[in-house]
């Protein structure tokens, strides 16, 4: 991420992409794998934020699901800095809210799972599986009161199958 202080700026990343699945030993039997369902982030390389301009909605990648049924899972996702970009060498963080596929996420901050999405609310076909947007809100005030440096975040989504 890019914060702009004056006419000086200066590059951060963003944070590292961690994929958390319910895969256990699937590698020994392909057809396991298909009946765990799948789950893989692939988060964005980098973000720029700049004072000047709305912080709001910042992609922070993908997520694409492949559930064992269309309607009996749930995705869960937590953040290992309870909701916030810290700062790779100062203890400043700046929060944000997460949305994925366009409904906001509950509260990251207890860095615990939290539900974001039920077979119930989005019917996902299991052999062909969903893509959903991951996205960030990221208040322009918060970006001002923390020094430029780099910042990161891991995010870890987990899909559970709630037919077991």
């Amino acid at each position: 991420m890019s914060v702009y202080r004056g006419h000086k700026m200066q590059n951060h990343s963003l944070f590292n992409g961690l994929i958390s699945t319910a895969l256990g030993l699937s590698a020994l039997c392909p057809t396991a794998a298909l009946a765990l369902g799948l789950v893989d982030y692939t988060a964005s390389t980098t973000l720029t934020l700049s004072l000047s301009t709305s912080s709001v909605n910042q992609d922070f990648g993908t997520v694409h699901i492949q559930p064992v049924n269309a309607t009996g899972w749930e995705l869960r996702v937590r953040s290992t800095q309870g909701g916030a970009l810290r700062h790779s060498s100062h203890p400043s963080t700046i929060p944000y809210t997460l949305s994925v596929d366009g409904i906001q996420v509950g509260s990251l901050a207890s860095g615990n799972d939290t539900t974001v999405l039920t077979g119930s609310t989005l019917s996902c076909l299991p052999l062909i599986g969903c893509t959903l947007a991951v996205r960030a809100t990221i208040s322009t005030d918060n970006v001002a009161r923390t020094p430029a440096g780099s910042y990161s975040d891991t995010l870890v989504f987990t899909l559970v199958d709630q037919q077991l």
